[in-house]
């Protein structure tokens, strides 16, 4: 007879299982070191370690001053998209205004958002 599949999680291979746990003992300033990087990069501590061993860096999540910034790049960008679409068009060949003023406050958020 078959298996018959019952629902439920699927079973992970045995590459993918956490099988092994270390204990590590921390002094408190390696201990809120370690809390705090981990905030900052908006992940549990587990997830920090895992990251570090794996990768050597933690890359740190999105702010919500960033995604702000990312939601009106991406309206400026479809509004320029808008824009170029209705001049292509009417054949019109040359950029009004307009179009500078938004490609300027593109740049602008581009600049703010690297740091």
């Amino acid at each position: 007879m078959q298996d018959k599949n019952r629902g439920g999680r699927p079973t992970k291979k045995l590459s993918e299982k956490r099988r092994y746990s270390v204990l590590l003992k921390l002094n408190t300033m390696e201990y809120f070191t370690l809390k705090s990087k981990a905030s900052e990069a908006g992940v549990n501590k587990n997830e920090y370690l895992r990251s570090l061993i794996s990768e050597g860096q933690v890359k740190a999540r999105f702010t919500v001053e960033q995604m702000k910034k990312i939601r009106l790049l991406s309206g400026m960008a479809n509004n320029i998209n808008q824009i170029a679409h209705r001049l292509n068009t009417f054949g019109v060949s040359t950029v009004p205004t307009e179009l500078r003023m938004l490609k300027l406050l593109v740049d602008e958020q581009l600049k703010n958002l690297k740091r």
